[in-house]
């Protein structure tokens, strides 16, 4: 997770032709590239070691794919609605505004909480030469101290103009490179291959929990689609410009990820053989590359990759600032969203109150979330609604080809992928776990009173009830659900209760979307048709 995209929308009108385009598929695949890889593999990696231990590789590689499909569906909406914003544009088009509201308002909660996770993994790499600021995965007070006082820092600098904002990411994007390069070449030299047996020490459930970590680390695929009123041949380029990126980002964290398998020194990180627990494992460090790279004996260049996580992570982090500041600017200018959001600041030029809101959102889950990987979970289960979301939107806007720009890219097979992309959407979001699955469904509904004060407030009952009931079924099936999909610490409350066990739970979980799909599919089409 990386990069930044702001919440606005073409219609494919005379703003649209006023864009020259310059980008071609190089370029493109820059952006999608510099877009994904972000503060993710700097924090994760020994999560993923903890769930899945040495398959964390496989779990990278199967996420990928999926992460592909999705990516590709919203090649054909962004090439056929050119966007210049953020993803929640596309389904209001397709499923009204009250449910394209409750999608926008999930994507805005998985910004928030996205950069939430991005200032913790900045604060434990700060952590590797302050003592004190985290243990393992969690931060302390003092940490959660720290945290707020860059959320402030990050939070003024972007309401003091966004060219601050801008030029502070993108001077801090590079060094993120350096680092991870540097560690998958020394770890892939000097690989221990004793620390990849057993593969799977946790099954097949381990490797599932890590999918669903692993889902916050690819978000940012759609800077390859947003910017598609600027590319040359989009129809062609697009699509291939995000197979590409998808391709060597897949490749680089699966690199990464041998490379942190095979450098572990496990007497040197003061650890037991094959310990990959959160306890007293691989799953108690807090900086885990720098903390690898020092137990094999390798001081500079844990340095190194500290340095760079601190100056990639800070950039995202102020990226991100900026970036989730713009959601309820963008949908307060569409009149779904409280008139005051949507106010400029005569004295910077930014949307100030926007950002102050934003922010502060950010820091109540920077305090109740301390433990990083669960602020990860809950921000991949609330980007995965979106995402289910836009695969639906795909059928139901095919039904109106007269609607976006005639000449687009059109995904082969789109209605297949279209279904694909929702049911493995559902899955994700169960696999990461009771109970942020119920967490996740209460902020993602629980802004719906706020759709209340919007001055174009279409209640649309009968359009948007099948969004309820995905949400609120994923979470009863979530609730009933296999006892290894479980986060402990968050509520105390009972749950999973173990009636649906593996790999029934995932039969259950696709014929309910199916079900839902089909739903949302009809409901909205006669709608869409009559436009």
């Amino acid at each position: 997770m990386s990069g930044q995209t702001e919440a606005r929308q073409d219609s494919g009108g005379s703003g649209k032709s006023a864009l020259k385009k310059e980008l071609g598929l190089w370029s493109l695949v820059g952006l999608g590239v510099g877009g994904i890889i972000g503060s993710g593999i700097f924090g994760l990696i020994a999560a993923y070691g903890a769930d899945a231990g040495p398959a964390l590789t496989l779990a990278i590689v199967l996420v990928g794919v999926v992460m592909t499909i999705l990516a590709l569906i919203y090649a054909e909406l962004g090439s056929r609605f050119p966007l210049t914003g953020g993803p929640y544009s596309i389904p209001r088009l397709a499923l009204g505004n009250s449910a394209g509201y409750l999608v926008g308002w999930g994507y805005f909660i998985y910004a928030f909480t996205g950069t939430a996770a991005i200032i913790d993994v900045f604060v434990a790499y700060i952590g590797f030469y302050v003592p004190g600021l985290s243990v393992g995965l969690t931060l302390t007070n003092l940490g959660i101290g720290v945290a707020l006082v860059a959320l402030a820092a990050f939070t003024v600098i972007n309401v003091l103009g966004v060219r601050w904002g801008g030029l502070f990411g993108m001077v801090t994007t590079v060094t993120k490179l350096i680092p991870l390069i540097l560690f998958a070449l020394v770890g892939l030299f000097y690989l221990n291959f004793g620390n990849f047996s057993p593969f799977m020490p946790s099954g097949w459930s381990g490797i599932a929990v890590a999918m669903a970590l692993a889902v916050f680390m690819f978000t940012g695929f759609e800077a390859v689609v947003i910017p598609s009123g600027e590319v040359k041949n989009s129809s062609r380029t697009i699509p291939r410009a995000i197979i590409i990126t998808m391709a060597i980002v897949v490749v680089v964290y699966v690199l990464i990820g041998i490379a942190f398998v095979g450098l572990i020194n496990w007497s040197g990180l003061g650890m037991s053989a094959g310990d990959w627990s959160y306890s007293t494992g691989i799953g108690s460090l807090s900086s885990p590359l720098s903390d690898v790279a020092k137990g094999a004996g390798y001081g500079l260049l844990a340095a190194i990759i500290t340095i760079g996580a601190v100056i990639s992570t800070a950039g995202a982090g102020s990226d991100w600032v900026l970036f989730q500041g713009r959601i309820p600017y963008a949908m307060a200018d569409d009149g779904l969203f409280p008139k005051p959001m949507g106010r400029v600041s005569s004295k910077y030029g930014t949307p100030a109150l926007s950002i102050i809101f934003a922010s502060v959102l950010t820091g109540i889950i920077q305090v109740l979330f301390p433990f990083f990987p669960n602020v990860v979970l809950l921000a991949s289960i609330t980007t995965l609604i979106p995402y289910a979301a836009a695969s639906v939107s795909l059928a139901i806007l095919r039904k109106n080809p007269r609607m976006g720009v005639a000449d687009h890219f059109r995904l082969p097979g789109g209605m297949v992928f279209a279904f694909l992309g929702f049911v493995l959407s559902s899955v994700l979001i169960y696999w990461a776990t009771w109970p942020l699955t119920l967490v996740g469904a209460v902020l993602t509904l629980i802004g719906f009173p706020l759709y209340l004060f919007a001055k174009n407030k279409k209640m649309e009952w009968g359009r948007q009830a099948w969004f309820w009931v995905y949400v609120v079924g994923l979470t009863a099936i979530s609730f009933l659900g296999d006892t290894n999909f479980v986060t402990s610490g968050v509520l105390s409350i009972p749950g999973p209760l173990g009636y649906v066990s593996m790999p029934y739970d995932l039969v259950v979980i696709a014929v309910f979307s199916a079900l839902v799909f089909l739903w949302a599919y009809k409901a909205n089409t006669n709608a869409i048709v009559a436009q």
